[in-house]
């Protein structure tokens, strides 16, 4: 099973901040106890056909801060997502701390409502209909830059686009950018937008299926973030282990690359399950099967959709809660949707220590 080269972590992550948007809300209560609502999406393709989506409210009074900004006037939802995140993680730190920190975003998607309407034009307009003001917005690096520049952060920036594991794949870089001391702190944040092309997709991938209505998969929009810098003694909530690099081609491949990547972790060491109504839950819950399951009591067990990273984003935000004396330490798997494995695991130090 192949893996790609990516060093073992030296040294832990101190989770000092977090952010969080989510079609329940915006910050932690909504999301730990929260519920989202369904709204009723047509397909692009068949318009008399529409599918659930959970989707974030623009109109919440948050976000009518950050639409005043000149930057973001003309920026894809997503960058408001994301602005909206970094503000909450970094809420703890003053402006001259912000000057030093690094940031990272994982998306899978990235800004589809923009790309879908460029394209959409050219298509149906030709190549000279093309708007000189929307294709910068439809690249992977332009939310960053929006980020970046509102919030003044004056550290290296980065984006990294791939399945759910990105985001595994984002704060390993974060780890590597406090191992060589470029940065004091680093942002980590995961975010994904909706457009109704997406459900064309999905469909085409065999991955909506109506008559599994108790689980069907249901896509999410939203954002979360973790500020992260290099742990010292007296830092509670700490990332110990950060796993990624294991690909696949194929189901009979994912298999193989889950138990290489569990493998790598101390076999008793409990684990959440980070899948719900994808193709990989039942995979999931088959090789987690002799681990200890530790579900997330403190938070409300709803659905909330597929956001790939920030899906993942959202559930390692729950699981960093939930740790406690009875979870003082949390292997959290990442089953990316089409390439790769990964996994982290979380400890609490103070319960450790107690």
């Amino acid at each position: 099973m192949p893996r790609l080269f990516f060093p073992a972590m030296k040294t832990e992550l101190a989770i000092i901040g977090q952010g969080i948007v989510s079609p329940a809300g915006l910050g932690s209560d909504a999301l730990l106890h929260g519920e989202p609502a369904e709204t009723m999406v047509p397909f692009v393709s068949r318009p008399g056909q529409a599918w659930p989506v959970f989707k974030v409210d623009l109109k919440a009074a948050a976000f009518a801060r950050w639409q005043k900004e000149p930057r973001l006037r003309r920026a894809s939802p997503i960058s408001y997502f994301l602005v909206e995140a970094a503000e909450q993680a970094l809420s703890n730190i003053g402006e001259s701390e912000r000057a030093q920190t690094g940031l990272i975003v994982a998306f899978s998607t990235g800004c589809l409502v923009y790309s879908r309407r460029l394209f959409e034009t050219v298509v149906k307009q030709g190549q000279k209909a093309a708007s000189p003001a929307l294709f910068p917005e439809t690249v992977f690096n332009s939310p960053v830059s929006h980020v970046a520049s509102t919030l003044r952060l004056e550290g290296a920036a980065y984006s990294l686009a791939g399945d759910e594991t990105a985001w595994v794949a984002a704060l390993k870089t974060a780890w590597l950018w406090l191992e060589r001391e470029r940065v004091k702190q680093v942002l980590v944040l995961g975010a994904e937008e909706f457009d109704s092309a997406i459900l064309d997709a999905y469909r085409c991938a065999g991955w909506l299926k109506p008559q599994e209505s108790a689980r069907r998969f249901i896509p999410a929009e939203g954002a979360a973030g973790l500020l992260v810098r290099r742990a010292l003694p007296h830092d509670a909530k700490v990332i110990t282990q950060l796993e990624d690099g294991l690909i696949y081609t194929s189901q009979k491949e994912a298999r193989a690359a889950a138990v290489r990547c569990l493998d790598y972790f101390d076999p008793a060491m409990p684990a959440v399950i980070s899948t719900q109504h994808n193709w990989a839950n039942h995979l999931e819950t088959t090789l987690l099967a002799n681990r200890a399951i530790k579900p997330l009591p403190e938070t409300k067990q709803v659905y909330w959709g597929e956001a790939s990273t920030a899906s993942m984003a959202w559930n390692t935000v729950r699981t960093a809660t939930a740790l406690n004396l009875d979870r003082p330490r949390i292997l959290f798997p990442v089953f990316g949707s089409n390439h790769q494995v990964a996994a982290l695991a979380m400890e609490n130090r103070t319960s450790i220590a107690n």
